[in-house]
């Protein structure tokens, strides 16, 4: 029995990805990312065994996916797919790898998707109106908590899973800042983010409302950010990323127009890439690389006229 239970380990792409993921500290959204990519590849294809996977099928499955989805998509499923194949090489349990044969797609330089300044003001105005009716009338409620949520994206340019990972314990309110911890971020690493007189206003409010709602102060364990704390349509003792994303998809459909807390995030970095300060920039978003803060950084259309206007008349 425990010999099958190996042999099928090592043959299995399935199974790979749990002797790989068992092997590697990740965190649990690259599991996830993981996971989706092997189910993907195994639904689309029918394959499932090492042997089966071959360098025409892989080309096949990426063609498939260009013609549906950016190409993004592809690099993301054959980065983490080249990554568990050659987990098994080096293990012995096959000897080629397809995925690193098969390129990745260009993905060429798109501007990054932001929020109009209209749409975000206009956002806040139905917050605030549905913030007075009543709770059966508002499609999200509690609106002024999700006002709250807006704000602290748009000041901070803070990712969905760092708010939602926010401790009590990570405010420094004498410094007004926010300590955004390594487990919580992309890169792994720690750093500080100031906070806007209109954030810091809001969590003086949350603050005094949270402790209202548990009957005491709460601990630096507990969430900053707690939807079900002040809603009982949100199940669970603590707010969930889904819940963020629900939220945004519904504040959507009000406004006729896509507002997310990424597009918030492009949004802080784009106007504040126009200062010109890069290196700061890149600190306040926790970035590794300054290359990825420069991608915020968009042509002034009127320079450029302007710059044009002294070439001399022909």
């Amino acid at each position: 029995m425990g010999k099958c239970a190996v042999k099928r380990k090592e043959t299995t792409l399935e199974d790979l990805v749990d002797v790989y993921l068992e092997d590697r500290l990740l965190r649990p959204a690259t599991v996830t990312t993981y996971r989706e990519a092997v189910r993907r590849w195994v639904k689309e294809t029918g394959i499932y065994e090492l042997n089966g996977i071959e360098r025409d099928v892989v080309l096949g499955w990426r063609n498939a996916i260009l013609a549906r989805a950016r190409p993004e998509t592809w690099n993301k499923y054959r980065r983490h797919l080249r990554a568990l194949m050659n987990y098994a090489i080096d293990r012995g349990w096959t000897s080629s790898n397809p995925f690193k044969e098969v390129p990745p797609a260009r993905t060429g330089h798109r501007l990054k998707k932001t929020v109009d300044s209209e749409l975000l003001i206009r956002a806040l105005k139905l917050l605030n109106t549905q913030a007075d009716a009543e709770p059966e009338e508002g499609k999200l409620r509690p609106a002024w908590f999700w006002a709250m949520v807006i704000r602290a994206f748009y000041y901070t340019g803070v990712r969905r899973r760092q708010i939602v990972e926010l401790r009590w314990g990570d405010f420094d309110m004498v410094n007004g800042v926010w300590r955004i911890r390594a487990e919580t971020c992309k890169t792994h690493r720690e750093w500080m983010v100031p906070l806007a007189p209109e954030v810091l206003e809001d969590l003086m409010t949350l603050y005094e409302r949270t402790e209202a709602r548990i009957g005491g102060k709460p601990s630096p364990a507990h969430q900053i950010y707690n939807v079900t704390l002040f809603y009982p349509k949100y199940k669970g003792r603590r707010m969930r990323v889904d819940q963020v994303g629900g939220f945004f998809h519904r504040l959507s459909k009000e406004l006729g127009e896509r507002i997310t807390p990424h597009r918030l995030r492009h949004t802080m970095a784009t106007l504040l890439a126009a200062q010109g300060d890069i290196r700061t920039l890149q600190e306040l978003l926790g970035h590794t690389n300054i290359s990825t803060t420069m991608g915020y950084v968009h042509p002034d259309v009127d320079r450029m006229r302007s710059l044009v206007s002294h070439l001399p008349g022909v």
